[in-house]
């Protein structure tokens, strides 16, 4: 068989499969749909995620410090970007010395809104304007300016870390994620090398 004859067998049989595929594609379209329906449902059904270091009641307060420092305006803020789960991993791994100046500072920050406010015993549970207010008073403590700092990097860091869901930080800024590309290693490059490229 000739070079030409095997390059058409083989043209022959890539368009033949691809007309396959597309065949199946359209008689089953229905269930394709279903099955992204499925998926969608299925992601948007999943429970949150839990904290791994922060106690519940802990987690509840640096969220809503974190929903003030970023907030929801007309676009996402630190809340649906997900930053207290990034807080939550850091305090675990990476900044697990500020553990006890979280917790402390949580306990704080609690002890203040309670003397304040009557009958309420956690920051999370204050309307926006009394935690601005509240957060006015604590902004100069390291537990203020180490949870701001774990914010921002939350909201748009890399969301492997655990924050910036849906990579929401990233659209906030009008970044978008791509690839590097780097062509692969292959005679040309040698021969570019031997040449002093």
């Amino acid at each position: 068989m000739s070079d030409f004859e095997l390059l058409s067998t083989r043209r022959s049989f890539v368009a033949s499969v691809t007309a396959l595929g597309s065949a199946w594609l359209l008689h089953d379209w229905a269930a394709v749909e279903s099955a992204l329906d499925h998926a969608a449902r299925a992601v948007a059904q999943q429970p949150p995620p839990s904290f791994t270091t922060l106690s519940a009641e802990e987690g509840a307060v640096i969220e809503a410090m974190t929903a003030r420092i970023i907030p929801t305006d007309n676009t996402p803020g630190a809340r649906e970007a997900g930053a207290v789960f990034f807080i939550d991993r850091a305090l675990g791994t990476i900044y697990k010395d500020q553990l006890s100046v979280v917790r402390k500072g949580v306990r704080d920050l609690n002890a203040r809104v309670a003397k304040r406010h009557r009958g309420v015993r956690s920051f999370a549970q204050l309307d926006p304007a009394s935690q601005d207010a509240m957060l006015r008073q604590i902004e100069e403590t390291p537990f203020f300016q180490g949870t701001r700092f774990a914010t921002i990097v939350g909201t748009f860091a890399n969301s492997s870390w655990g924050g910036n869901r849906d990579n929401v930080g990233w659209k906030l800024l009008g970044f978008e994620p791509h690839a590097i590309h780097k062509a692969p290693f292959g005679y040309y490059d040698a021969q570019d090398a031997a040449r002093g490229r």
